[in-house]
């Protein structure tokens, strides 16, 4: 994104960000092992993808879509997975705060006036929660999307702040919502939230997201029905 204004009358204002390591079984989901062996792994992230994936394109009439990656291969190698409508971009930064901050800083450098991050390991996420998060941007300065883990699946921001990623809680940690809450509040922002999700870390929330039957997450229910009829759960 970075270097290209949007000036042209009927452009997106809107930017969602897809964040995600790339679907390699050693370096993805690591907390389901050994639970999950690696091909295992790959294949529930490949499922993870592909409801990410198919609920961000049902946004395509406001906002455009990218999709931030990391991981030690390239994303080249997974072409056939990645909807075409989705811009590359690889993470940069130390911390999970600072590659957040980048892909914003991005955002809004490139033109656009609202920037909403995701992860990708919600695959029951409904496309009207990222909506309704931008529409909260309208009159709020910082929209979260709240996990029941104290963490947050979405951030939506009309302008960069470090500050919000660079708090004391440990990324990953039950503390990183409320801190980030917390930090806002100081700044004098404007704070909302979305829909609240479970993200799939734990082999706990694999079975939660099959026993509660989300209208959305049909790949990853595929795949996780697999492995349990495998016995791999």
């Amino acid at each position: 994104m970075t270097g290209t204004k949007r000036t042209e009358k009927g452009e997106k204002t809107e930017a969602l960000i897809l964040f995600s390591r790339l679907p390699i079984g050693s370096e993805t989901k690591t907390r389901l092992s050994p639970l999950l062996d690696e091909g295992q792994r790959e294949a529930l992230h490949r499922s993870f993808w592909a409801d990410a994936f198919a609920a961000a394109l049902e946004l395509r009439d406001r906002a455009d879509l990218f999709l931030y990656w990391t991981g030690s291969g390239r994303p080249e190698a997974y072409s056939a997975l990645i909807p075409a409508a989705l811009g590359l971009r690889e993470q940069r930064g130390r911390t999970l705060g600072d590659r957040m901050l980048a892909a914003a800083g991005d955002a809004f450098e490139a033109g656009y006036e609202r920037a909403a991050i995701v992860g990708t390991d919600i695959p029951h996420m409904r496309p009207d929660s990222i909506r309704r998060a931008f529409d909260l941007l309208a009159e709020a300065d910082v929209v979260l999307g709240p996990t029941p883990d104290g963490g947050y699946w979405l951030i939506g921001l009309k302008r960069a702040i470090p500050e919000l990623f660079d708090i004391s809680a440990p990324w990953g940690s039950g503390g990183v919502r409320l801190g980030t809450l917390e930090r806002a509040r100081e700044l004098g922002c404007v704070c909302a939230e979305t829909d609240p999700y479970r993200d799939l870390d734990t082999p706990d929330d694999l079975h939660a997201f099959l026993e509660e039957r989300h209208p959305y997450g049909s790949a990853t229910r595929a795949c996780l029905e697999g492995l349990i009829g495998g016995g791999a759960v």
